[in-house]
């Protein structure tokens, strides 16, 4: 059942990838040529941002601290869209047929649809580490209850 879930959620962040690309192609951001680009894009999307993202973003955060400490963390919402951008300028690399006219309103579009639509259907991203916090705090309480004798 969990399998089944996870290619569930795998399927509905690769089709709303695919539709943040397709409004943004409607807005002119981008362009691709059929039906059949807008799939590659997709699936180009989603493994990079399973896979490549969170590494480019930790090196961007860790490279952007001083950003960071002036914000007061809000410099993060920067290193996020900048992350988000440069994945989409390495897809728009890999697929020919996709010609990017305006990198910076496409990644807007992009992830803004993403979230959109993972927050409407319950998609929790942040769910793992929210789990891995609460392993680690429970862990702690047990080490806290021992009497030792």
């Amino acid at each position: 059942m969990e399998v089944a879930r996870r290619l569930g959620v795998l399927i509905l962040e690769w089709t709303s990838l695919a539709l943040g690309v397709f409004l943004a192609k409607y807005f002119g951001f981008l362009h691709y040529v059929d039906p059949a680009t807008l799939a590659a894009v997709a699936v180009v999307l989603g493994l990079f941002n399973s896979f490549l993202r969170p590494f480019l973003l930790a090196i961007f955060m860790i490279v952007s601290i001083p950003i960071l400490i002036l914000t007061l963390g809000l410099g993060a919402y920067l290193v996020l869209f900048v992350t988000n951008g440069a994945i989409l300028a390495l897809t728009a690399s890999l697929v020919n047929d996709l010609h990017l006219k305006n990198w910076a309103m496409a990644t807007l579009t992009i992830s803004i649809t993403s979230w959109m639509i993972s927050s409407a259907v319950g998609i929790d991203q942040l769910k793992p580490l929210r789990r891995a916090n609460e392993a680690k705090a429970n862990a702690q309480k047990a080490k806290d209850d021992a009497i030792d004798i």
